[in-house]
């Protein structure tokens, strides 16, 4: 992955670095879910196997994020990068050796903490690396590849399953990670080695509380469809909000003792960074639902090749890659307005898949990759000025921790949209069948993208051209 930013001698081979770090650990989340099938039959194992592996990865990869950030606010950038990039090149290694479930479910829960670490330092630094007159172009290249990775990733698995030379089958996936990874480790040395913190140390109550709020949260959440909803799945999201009253006032008390938080509670009195959050939220989940439903109801219930599904839902990234930069010069100029025109143009594209989706047995692939295109576009819309502007209120001193919590909501987000447009099309496959079943998910999100509306007008109606001077 590289980009066109070039503001001195190493920028260009950094932010090609962090790029494909970046892709890395998000194409982690979803690159094996098309092996999974493989996997159990390779084992002679059954459902359980299958979520530990998704789980495996998913849940510390979300529960570290902010520690991994806090880290690298410490011990400096370069040294947690380079840690993080070797845990993931060892532990998908170990993946694709595995001889065993247990090993490969360990090595899954590696690769997921090492990607917590490294994920962090990518926002920072290139905070830090990036002037904020190149600071679009650099930030509309990681909107695309986040957005290539969190569609193209199973696509790109079932490539490496279908086609892999000496019958490596699913192994294959790991084996690919595990090279990008020893691609990533040796472009991390070019990294910039400073630390935004001198002194003050972890936070373990901190961690302990974010960890425990976050996994009464995620953990329900992930599993909890598969389960049938036990009752203490619902016990543990009940339980979450009050474990974060806790987290915040433990934080608080830290801070006012002269200790360094795991958070800064003064993050959250930023509203810019506050509803970047919570639009995260809203994307994340929008993105994660839709796609679970949508490709599975193209392989399931139109009878599409995995080939053809990857190939139909592409246009989707390639909207989102090709709007996401000239989005952010545009938001800079012309402020919420280009938000909204993105959430406007990202309800109307999945109103009309919706009905498309209703109409006809199987949706026709072009008029179907047309409609992800202008969805995709609109995405490029909202969620790349976002993150400009979320990048510019990050406080440099704690932008390794505030990296940490932006990532961990947007998984958040993935997680909500899984469990809930998921949960609501598994329940309606048993009364319907799986076009009517997509096409109410569908409606569903185009609906969440008008909870966008109010939550952009809280956005600043203008920015200068860094992206600061907010109003």
């Amino acid at each position: 992955m590289s980009t066109a930013v070039a503001a001195g001698p190493r920028t260009g081979p950094v932010l090609a670095t962090v790029l494909t770090a970046a892709f890395l650990t998000q194409a982690g989340v979803t690159a094996v879910n098309v092996a999974v099938p493989a996997i159990q039959r390779g084992f002679d194992a059954g459902p359980a196997l299958a979520q530990w592996i998704l789980a495996g990865y998913t849940l510390p990869f979300a529960l570290l994020l902010i520690t991994g950030g806090r880290l690298g606010d410490l011990l400096g950038r370069r040294r947690v990068f380079l840690a993080g990039a070797a845990g993931f090149a060892a532990a998908s290694l170990l993946a694709a050796l595995a001889p065993g479930p247990g090993v490969l479910v360990a090595a899954r829960v590696l690769q997921g903490a090492s990607a917590a670490v490294v994920g962090p330092q990518v926002l920072a630094v290139m905070r830090a690396v990036v002037p904020d007159g190149r600071r679009g172009a650099a930030l509309g290249a990681y909107s695309a590849v986040i957005g290539l990775a969190t569609v193209g990733g199973p696509v790109l698995g079932g490539v490496l399953v279908q086609f892999t030379p000496l019958d490596a089958g699913w192994r294959a996936i790991p084996a690919a990670q595990a090279l990008l990874g020893l691609a990533v480790l040796a472009g991390g040395t070019l990294l910039p080695d400073r630390r935004e913190r001198t002194g003050g140390g972890l936070d373990p109550l901190g961690l302990l509380l974010a960890t425990a709020c976050l996994l009464l949260l995620l953990h329900p959440l992930l599993g909890g469809a598969e389960n049938g909803w036990p009752w203490h799945s619902w016990a543990a999201l009940a339980a979450a909000p009050a474990a974060a009253a806790l987290f915040a006032a433990a934080e608080r008390r830290r801070e006012r003792r002269g200790g360094l938080p795991l958070v800064p509670v003064a993050l959250f009195a930023d509203r810019v960074f506050t509803t970047g959050l919570l639009v995260t939220v809203v994307t994340a989940a929008l993105v994660g639902g839709f796609f679970l439903v949508f490709v599975l109801h193209l392989q399931n219930g139109a009878g599409m090749s995995p080939a053809l599904t990857g190939l139909v839902v592409s246009p989707w990234a390639l909207g989102t890659a090709a709007a996401s930069r000239p989005a952010i010069a545009w938001a800079r100029r012309r402020g919420r307005r280009v938000l909204m025109a993105g959430g406007v143009l990202m309800a109307a594209g999945l109103a009309a898949l919706a009905a498309l989706t209703a109409a006809l047995p199987a949706p026709p692939p072009l008029p179907t990759m047309a409609l992800l295109a202008l969805v995709g576009v609109g995405m490029g819309l909202v969620s790349a000025p976002v993150l400009d502007l979320v990048l510019a209120a990050l406080p440099e001193a704690d932008s390794g921790a505030a990296a940490g919590v932006f990532t961990t909501f947007k998984q958040v987000g993935a997680a909500l949209g899984v469990a809930v447009l998921g949960g609501l099309y598994f329940a309606a496959l048993g009364a319907a069948p799986s076009r009517e079943a997509a096409a109410a998910v569908t409606a569903c999100g185009a609906a969440a993208c008008l909870l966008l509306w109010p939550l952009l007008l809280l956005m600043p109606s203008r920015t200068d051209d860094r992206g600061g001077d907010r109003r």
